[in-house]
């Protein structure tokens, strides 16, 4: 079995550039869609695109926190970003790494939020006008009850991080609810191995010898004939 397991591994370099690829594709759609969603609202005469009704619409904004607009009242809030960026990436980067050797969801789960990390961090480079990692973030998907708007990059992230809960908690090898499973198993197997009587008790019944003692006379008796 582990022999098994140890073929379903990837080589490095097949996983390196597997999820590089999937990262660079995250940060891809969430730019360029950004791209063309702000020239298709801009050109419509409602600066809105309903998608599933008001229900779902496309808008246009831009925002200097984070979704829903947190944090964007502080005065060091790009610093406050532009931190969490630094220490997330190699965080992601190591859970990524580790999940290589575990469930695919994980990896996938990482690689996503590495690419949403990375896609509202070029936002904050690339439009940055007050100062380093001031630039605001380009937001558009409206749900009719969300609090707050947001972008592809929020999705990859949020979707990441469920699929991380997901295989920490039930699909990773050593996810937590497999290693309750295989204690509960052990527990059972060691209190029925305490049940069950031993087989390798002594037998207390008499030997074909002793239970006839008139054969050991009769082999130590001469032989009449003789």
């Amino acid at each position: 079995m582990a022999q098994k397991a140890q073929r379903k591994i990837l080589p490095i370099w097949l996983f390196i550039v597997i999820y590089a690829a999937v990262i660079a594709a995250c940060v891809a759609i969430d730019q360029l869609i950004k791209h063309f969603v702000e020239k298709a609202v801009a050109a419509d005469p409602d600066h809105r695109i309903r998608i599933l009704g008001d229900w779902l619409t496309l808008v246009w904004t831009t925002n200097s926190g984070a979704t829903g607009g947190m944090f964007s009242d502080l005065s060091w809030s790009n610093w406050l970003f532009f931190g969490m960026t630094i220490l997330g990436l190699p965080v992601f980067g190591w859970l990524l790494w580790r999940s290589r050797t575990r469930s695919v969801w994980g990896q996938i789960a990482f690689a996503f939020v590495i690419g949403g990390t990375l896609g509202n961090a070029i936002d904050r480079i690339a439009f940055a006008e007050k100062g380093f990692f001031t630039g605001e973030v380009r937001d558009f998907v409206q749900v009719e009850g969300f609090f707050g708007i947001f972008n592809m990059a929020d999705s990859f992230l949020v979707v990441g991080v469920i699929l991380a809960l997901l295989a920490i908690v039930f699909l990773d090898r050593d996810s937590l609810l497999n290693a309750f499973l295989t204690e509960r198993r052990a527990k059972a197997e060691a209190r029925q191995s305490e049940e069950q009587p031993s087989s390798a008790l002594p037998d207390d019944s008499p030997s074909e010898s002793e239970s006839d003692p008139s054969a050991e006379e009769e082999a130590e008796r001469p032989d009449e004939k003789d």
